[in-house]
């Protein structure tokens, strides 16, 4: 039996660990990527090609509600499976799989972008979007870098934020 959104909806738990967004976040996401999908699949078709005529969407499509398809792609993002579990999960084939997360997530990131959802990139637009916040939390991952064999540079580059090993 294939995944769908009907199956845990209502499911608060459920609807949270398969996208990660409580059941009104993806509610609200969901109306909003509702609209993208409607007007982008009325203008092209999936492979990305302007349609010569406005169409509408095949009734028998395989994600057949937009609820579906959000939640084909936040299960994505969110559990990172290889496309092969992907289509399994959704009684889907893994060429199709991939067809439908390449399709989606461009919609995704368009509605993101439209909400002023996406994360800043730019310094300089950082500071435009954050100037009169009154609190800003920035999330970073620690890299690592390569350190010098010369024990004079390594004593030059070193921070202190972290004790050396001896």
């Amino acid at each position: 039996m294939a995944l769908r959104y009907a199956s845990i909806a209502g499911d608060e738990q459920a609807v949270r660990s398969h996208t990660g967004l409580t059941e009104q976040e993806f509610k609200v996401l969901a109306a909003s990527f509702g609209e993208e999908w409607v007007h982008y699949i009325q203008y092209f078709t999936g492979e990305g090609k302007e349609r010569i005529r406005q169409s509408k969407e095949r009734k028998n499509s395989v994600l057949a509600s937009i609820e579906d398809k959000l939640l084909f792609i936040l299960f994505f993002l969110k559990t990172n499976p290889l496309q092969q579990v992907l289509a399994t999960t959704f009684g889907l084939n893994q060429p199709q799989a991939s067809r439908w997360l390449e399709l989606l997530r461009a919609r995704l990131l368009a509605v993101l972008a439209k909400e002023k959802l996406l994360p800043e990139r730019k310094a300089d637009r950082l500071w435009r979007v954050v100037v009169g916040e009154s609190k800003v939390i920035i999330d970073a991952t620690e890299r690592p870098i390569g350190r010098s064999v010369d024990d004079e540079t390594q004593k030059e580059q070193y921070s202190g934020k972290k004790k050396p090993y001896d």
